[in-house]
């Protein structure tokens, strides 16, 4: 990896140009993750991505019969990945895959055991269940990138397939990223321990070599008194809460004071309830639904508490609408008693909106207004101005969002909610295409303020905003600053958290406060605190990319990278212009004779894979295919360069280890060519996809109108014909 002193960016075979900016701190964390497992913990908007990138090119350029694993917990994070990636890297559509479980496991098995494909993404619970099945094996891949590795605790997916990799791979290499690992040195342990992790990488906002691209963010708080109606509710909830708790405690159920008893403890209590249902039976399992009925109320009412407290009388009317359909016992037992009735009937008389929702109504009125009489000043559209700013609201709950999304829109504050794609509390999710078209239209203007649960938190590339609000305080410092790593990156950035005083708001902020403080101290000290062990690995001999292949990339990726660039001349510089075609005259002959090159490859490859280890003589070849002796001469180097033939005389071997060819011959017609596959005319009477995970040959074929001969098979999918070619005749 190399820097362009001229423009400052970043220089590399597999890399296209001017599109990573020079950062030496990236450099120097990417080159010290290539020989050992290393966790890298950098905070949000410094460059985690683009240091995995970085390591990634590096990788492929040194292993060129290598792959990389690259998992994100999520799907449209999977996505966003593959996109960066991508868009910035010399690799060909077909040696980059997502895999997802979109995909049948018959085709994913196709693709895992692809070698072509080099670079993989995926999810981990979808990598975990194809090792299971048996469909996937990691022996091949030489690196493996875990994003948001913080989740590599207890049995999350990414401690199995860590552990499989360690024990299949012969060479293995582990990079984990993060922004916020915990603050328990127990965790931060615990994920280096199932991740194998043998080196950190830490840096802070206040390192020298990292401050200079780091934005200002201001942080306030805004605290509120609780209105006395919403008062009255939660002494009326606490009364019966203290009641259950009591219940439990008299019956040494939970041994602690009924008033340190907390959520955490209550969900503790159910699980060891269930347990212990599991070894009883007949009329001695009574006493533990009893004490299971008294749990579930008791979890439910500090959940209604919370509500009224941090939320308002919206989300609590909801929950306990929801409350009422579900046909269990405890929510029945709760919802006849006399009190809960009559919250119910002050939650139906309140007019008032918790104070939480008028103050956010009122600052982003304030703002945008005066940033609407800015706009009249400086003679800007009213499109242009709102492009200018973007806000971003996190809550905890999807009754919230709904209910902040309506108020904003009904005070003429152009909202929209984001949500995850499970549904849940009652509420449906946003599929994958919503979430991706909502992000496109924040980031266009279309509305000024996207309302979030924690889907948002989470690595997602939210448009950049220049407002984060905290709707409530969160217990968890990790989510905490992955939501203010939302705002700061571009410019100066705003984070205001609004807390109620004297209710859960304060616990969780003093709580976020406090473990962020402990994570700081431990992670400046983090060397001495933790124990990492090396791994054994057998010695990786490099096979780098040869000259030929990055040559061909250069000429193949220079090409679209020329291409507006000489469109967008303007007529005053056509002179310009045509000088600078005359001189490339020279270089357009030598990609034009490398694609030639690479076709003639892969047809030779194709004749010569046929005849196995009799061979083909060079003459027969050029009889075959009708082509310079040249071409030949340059093919056949390519070939053996890259390991697929052997050249004993003027005989042609084929080198590759490979089962034989199985299918029947068919003559396929290309109809038509979308993103992904095409759909092509089999022997003249059948419609079939052909995927190009199902196809290895020369991608020029795949045009509309080609006719070839294939050996390969037809297989049913989904209720659709499918062909999967071996060989192109």
């Amino acid at each position: 990896m190399s820097l362009n002193k001229e423009t400052s960016y970043f220089i590399h075979p597999l890399l296209r140009k001017n599109k990573l900016k020079f950062r030496e701190y990236q450099n120097k964390i990417a080159n010290s993750a290539m020989t050992k497992n290393t966790l890298v913990i950098l905070p949000t908007a410094l460059g985690k991505t683009i240091i995995s990138l970085l390591v990634c090119i590096n990788t492929l350029y040194n292993n060129r019969d290598k792959r990389i694993l690259i998992l994100a917990p999520t799907r449209p994070l999977v996505n966003q990945h593959r996109d960066s990636f991508v868009s910035s890297i010399k690799l060909f559509d077909d040696q980059v895959a997502m895999i997802t479980g979109k995909i049948s496991p018959r085709s994913r098995t196709i693709m895992w055991n692809k070698e072509s494909i080099r670079l993989v993404f995926s999810t981990p619970e979808l990598v975990k269940n194809d090792i299971i099945e048996r469909r996937l094996s990691l022996k091949h891949f030489t690196l493996i990138v875990f994003d948001e590795a913080h989740r590599a605790v207890k049995d999350y997916a990414y401690t199995f397939i860590a552990k499989q990799y360690l024990q299949h791979c012969s060479c293995p290499v582990i990079l984990g990223l993060t922004a916020s690992p915990g603050s328990e040195i127990n965790k931060i342990q615990e994920i280096c321990n199932n991740l194998f992790i043998e080196r950190l990488d830490y840096k802070t906002e206040e390192d020298a070599d990292v401050r200079r691209y780091i934005n200002r963010i201001d942080l306030k708080w805004r605290w509120f008194d609780l209105p006395s109606e919403y008062q009255y509710i939660r002494s009326i909830l606490k009364t019966m809460l203290d009641e259950k708790l009591n219940w439990l405690v008299t019956r040494k159920m939970i041994k602690k004071d009924s008033r340190w008893i907390f959520k955490r403890d209550l969900i503790s209590l159910g699980e060891q309830l269930g347990q212990n249902l599991k070894g009883i039976l007949g009329d001695e399992r009574r006493p533990l639904y009893l004490a299971l009925m008294q749990q579930s109320s008791a979890l439910s009412l500090m959940y209604c508490i919370e509500l009224i407290e941090s939320q308002g009388f919206y989300s609590l009317e909801t929950f306990l609408n929801r409350k009422q359909l579900e046909e269990s016992k405890s929510p029945r037992m709760l919802l006849k008693d006399h009190r809960m009735n009559e919250v119910r009937r002050l939650i139906e008389q309140l007019e008032i909106e918790h104070p939480k929702i008028g103050y956010l109504i009122k600052i982003l009125k304030e703002r945008f207004d005066s940033q609407f009489n800015l706009n009249r000043t400086s003679n800007l559209t009213d499109s242009d101005l709102e492009k200018k700013s973007r806000v971003l609201v996190f809550t905890q709950y999807r009754d919230t969002v709904q209910h902040l999304v309506e108020l904003l829109n009904k005070y003429k504050i152009k909202a929209s909610r984001f949500v995850g794609q499970s549904n849940r509390q009652g509420v449906p999710g946003m599929k994958q295409e919503e979430q991706k078209i909502i992000l496109e239209n924040f980031k266009k203007g279309d509305f000024n303020v996207l309302v979030a649960t924690s889907i948002a938190e989470e690595g997602l590339d939210i448009p950049e905003v220049d407002l984060v609000v905290f709707y409530e305080p969160i217990p968890s410092e990790i989510r905490h600053i992955q939501r203010r790593g939302r705002t700061g990156r571009k410019n100066i950035g705003s984070v205001l958290i609004l807390a109620t005083k004297d209710t859960i708001d304060q616990r969780y902020l003093d709580v976020s406060r406090k473990k962020i403080q402990k994570m700081n101290s431990i992670l400046s000290s983090i060397s001495t605190n933790l124990k990492l062990n090396p791994v054994h690995r057998d010695p990786l001999k490099k096979n780098p990319m040869t000259r030929c292949e990055t040559d061909y990339l250069d000429s193949f990726f220079d090409k679209i990278h020329r291409g507006p660039e000489i469109k967008s001349q303007s007529s005053n510089n056509k002179k310009v212009l045509h000088n600078r075609i005359s001189h490339s005259k020279d270089d357009h002959a030598i990609v034009h004779f490398k694609r030639q090159v690479e076709q003639t490859a892969r047809k030779i490859y194709s004749l010569v894979s046929i005849k196995g280890n009799k061979g083909l003589k060079s003459e027969t070849i050029e009889n075959v295919l009708g082509v310079d002796d040249s071409l030949v001469s340059a093919a056949l180097k390519m070939l053996e360069k890259m390991g697929k033939i052997k050249m004993i005389g003027n005989n042609v071997i084929f080198s590759e280890t490979r089962a034989k060819i199985r299918g029947q011959l068919f003559y396929i017609e290309i109809e038509k060519v979308v993103t992904g596959n095409a759909i092509v005319l089999v022997n003249g009477k059948w419609r079939a996809n052909l995927h190009r995970y199902d196809y290895d040959g020369p991608r020029d074929l795949i045009r509309k109108g080609r006719e070839f001969k294939v050996i390969g098979e037809l297989y049913d999918e989904n209720d659709n014909l499918n062909i999967r070619v071996e060989q192109v005749l």
